[in-house]
């Protein structure tokens, strides 16, 4: 059925997109303090476990282009139970088969093809529930959701790993994902402001691909892929020098990564006081040399734990302000095509970290020095597109961050 859009603030469709949202989060960060010890449980080396991360987020990214249109074609209610069921099901083989290491890469993939409904349909769910101011606040309190599951995730994973066993984390993730399906299954309503109609999967594509041509469309989605990528590559690597070469336990390690989460919020909370003093280019360019700061700081200085922290707070401190920049740069030119261009952008998002942070750190990325190394080039490749991007009349021009 049709949604009118509410006169009056309806809390319940908020309430639920962040529950759906969060089930996306969760299954990246609250598994991460937990990889050393499914390392050394099934004898597989650091790469093989990090691939439990890589595999998920590779069905996470690549599931959204499908999820996307899908969902503006049937609706969203039979998305949310298709996508959300198969979540379910992958955590579930997870579980069942937790004695087995190639089962569980295949019920982690299971579980990223699952959670790209997630991304997708908690901002469809508000778009179509809200408009005008309402829209805009209900957008902020999702994105201050996005940023506490960080924080939350390795925190909770770390003492479970540490006081139950690193299964017990997916059974954790099995009863909340399982509450959130039960209560959408009795209570959440079609939202599609529209008819349903006929999905058609190779037009689609054809839009996918016409956006990948356009330049406006590969330097503002840049920024945050490689933002992404060094934060990934990051919270993979983190947990295996802090417990192994540090010294710390998992529930150690899960409060400590509190610090540097929080940082997600510093930065939003900068970009919301330097907004109406410095320009749109202006706070980018600020962010990414933050970004290059922190890797100059790992090079140079021995790994300890502030040493570690202190740095990857001060990216997050820069992703913060990034993220919402980017975005907004990215999505404004588009009006209609803002949901096909925001899926894209989160599935190469994705999908790109998936891959390529396996690779990083089995080849390239090892330890601290060799982080702030990769730190400084994807800052230096961010400042390249920043200046080639200026140089593009077709680009959009800066817009207020509000």
């Amino acid at each position: 059925m049709k949604i009118e859009t509410p006169t009056v603030f309806n809390k319940f469709p908020l309430f639920f997109a962040m529950m759906i949202i969060a089930t996306g989060q969760v299954g990246v960060s609250i598994y991460l303090p937990a990889l050393p010890v499914i390392s050394e449980d099934f004898g597989v080396g650091q790469e093989g476990a990090q691939s439990l991360v890589s595999l998920f987020l590779i069905g996470f990214g690549l599931s959204q282009l499908f999820y996307g249109p899908l969902s503006d074609a049937i609706g969203r209610r039979p998305v949310f139970l298709w996508g959300q069921g198969l979540y379910l099901v992958g955590v579930l083989v997870c579980i069942v088969f937790s004695h087995d290491f190639n089962t569980l890469l295949f019920g982690r993939l299971l579980q990223g093809l699952g959670a790209g409904s997630a991304s997708v349909l908690g901002r469809s769910i508000l778009r179509d529930s809200y408009s005008g101011e309402a829209l805009t606040r209900a957008l902020t309190y999702l994105a201050v959701v996005a940023s506490i599951m960080p924080i939350l995730g390795p925190f909770i994973g770390g003492w479970i790993t540490w006081h139950m066993g690193w299964q017990w984390v997916f059974g954790f993730v099995f009863i909340y994902l399982l509450t959130i399906y039960v209560l959408g299954w009795i209570i959440l309503p079609e939202t599609l402001p529209y008819p349903v109609r006929t999905f058609y999967p190779g037009r689609i594509m054809g839009d996918y691909w016409k956006l990948l041509n356009q330049s406006q469309v590969i330097f503002n989605a840049s920024y945050n892929w490689l933002s992404y990528l060094a934060a990934l590559v990051t919270l993979m690597l983190y947990p295996f020098l802090m417990q192994e070469q540090l010294g710390l336990t998992p529930a150690s390690y899960g409060q400590l990564m509190i610090i540097p989460s929080a940082g997600l919020m510093i930065g939003s909370l900068l970009l919301t006081l330097l907004r109406r003093r410095v320009d749109h280019q202006g706070l980018l360019l600020f962010a990414i040399v933050l970004a290059g700061i922190a890797g100059i700081w790992l090079m140079m200085t021995p790994m300890t734990i502030f040493n570690l922290m202190a740095p990857f707070t001060i990216l997050s401190i820069s992703n913060g302000i990034i993220f919402p920049l980017a975005t907004a740069k990215l999505l404004v030119p588009h009006g209609r095509q803002a949901g096909s261009v925001s899926a894209l952008s989160g599935a190469l998002q994705m999908a790109i970290a998936g891959i390529l942070s396996g690779f990083l750190i089995e080849h390239l990325v090892k330890h601290g020095q060799s982080l702030g190394v990769f730190y400084l080039i994807t800052s230096l490749i961010m400042v390249l597109v920043f200046f080639l991007s200026m140089s593009r009349k077709s680009l959009s021009p800066p817009v207020l961050i509000e």
